[in-house]
């Protein structure tokens, strides 16, 4: 029990350290209205699961914890949320591949040819598997080791070169760019943060970032193949078939993480963020706004670590020790220093 209270302790930690960046970055995308680059949320994720501490503290006190009643009984609570969505993690991939394997692969050559030619200009190494799917997804990028496309066939066949080489254009620089696997691990992490309602909503707006750093690494990588009109325009012809295809089968239109069934707000600012001309002095200021936030998040973290972890909080005495100090003085006179959780 001590070591997974000492856990505990630390997961606490950075999951308020974490709730603090998330706050600032809604501040700075939907109050100054910056759009933060995908740098900037990873950021956040490294810190729902890394400790930012102050130099003169230790993560694990060197004394037994005596913890209280209540601290116990929450950290027995987060054991068993984390037990549970890691299972149901675990089902959900074997499913999925399962799924994938079930899944007849794509004979249409003009679809082949178009993804092989975008793949060549990509710089990937070779052409990825094309399978086709009944995702509520048209287009989507499955697999992290040998990732693959699957497409809905229904939809697939009725976009135009122009508009397939956009959206292989897309799916391809999610390949490139290792965002599965990097919404993967920000599932683990949260699932490490269960409790914590912001680590949620700051995996929604990674999912988000994701797609817009897609679409401008897409654009890129099309050399001007595909220009900013119809690669927005694809866009907006995969939600249109979506939408039919969806309305034909008589259900609603489903929120997934894919091109085509985007949240109405999400397809806005992907849009407003295509189509609008760059500018270096607003994204200087942007990045200087979400730098200065990033350290404001380091400072408190590094002052919160002090009242957090051994040897602090030690202002009851009037005296803050250092590690070395406190360990010397709990030595000599058989004083202990806690993390404020203790008896």
């Amino acid at each position: 029990m001590q070591m997974l209270g000492n856990i505990f302790t630390a997961v606490v930690f950075v999951s308020v350290v974490g709730s603090v960046f998330c706050v600032l970055s809604l501040f700075a995308a939907y109050i100054l209205r910056c759009i933060p680059p995908l740098w900037f949320s990873l950021c956040g994720m490294l810190l729902f699961c890394l400790p930012v501490l102050s130099p003169d503290v230790i993560l694990i006190p060197p004394e037994e914890q005596e913890w209280l009643e209540w601290f116990s009984a929450a950290c027995r609570i987060w054991v068993c949320g984390c037990g549970v969505l890691f299972l149901f993690y675990a089902v959900r991939s074997v499913l999925a591949g399962r799924a994938l394997r079930r899944y007849p692969l794509c004979g249409d050559e003009r679809i082949n040819a178009v993804c092989t030619r975008c793949a060549e200009a990509a710089g990937l190494g070779k052409k990825p598997t094309l399978y086709w799917g009944t995702l509520d997804t048209p287009i989507c990028v499955a697999g992290i080791v040998r990732p693959a496309v699957i497409m809905n066939e229904e939809i697939a066949v009725q976009l135009t070169d122009a508009e397939l080489t956009a959206v292989f254009f897309h799916e391809l620089s999610h390949m490139k760019r290792r965002h599965v696997l990097l919404e993967r691990i920000y599932d683990y992490v949260c699932l490490l943060n269960w409790f914590n309602p912001f680590v949620w909503i700051a995996r929604g707006n990674f999912s988000l970032h994701c797609e817009l750093d897609c679409d401008s690494s897409a654009l890129k990588f099309s050399q001007g193949r595909v220009t900013k009109a119809e690669y927005a325009s694809a866009i907006l012809r995969l939600l249109e078939l979506s939408a039919a295809q969806a309305a034909k089968a008589g259900k609603g239109v489903k929120t997934g993480k894919g091109v085509g069934a985007l949240r109405f707000l999400w397809t806005k600012q992907r849009m407003k963020r295509i189509v609008e001309k760059g500018s270096r002095i607003r994204d200087g200021m942007a990045a200087a706004v979400l730098t200065v936030f990033l350290l404001c998040t380091i400072a408190f973290s590094l002052q919160f670590s002090r009242e957090h972890f051994y040897p602090y909080p030690a202002y009851d005495t009037g005296t803050e020790y250092s590690v070395r100090q406190s360990m010397e003085y709990s030595m000599k006179h058989n004083t202990e220093y806690g993390t404020g959780y203790r008896e």
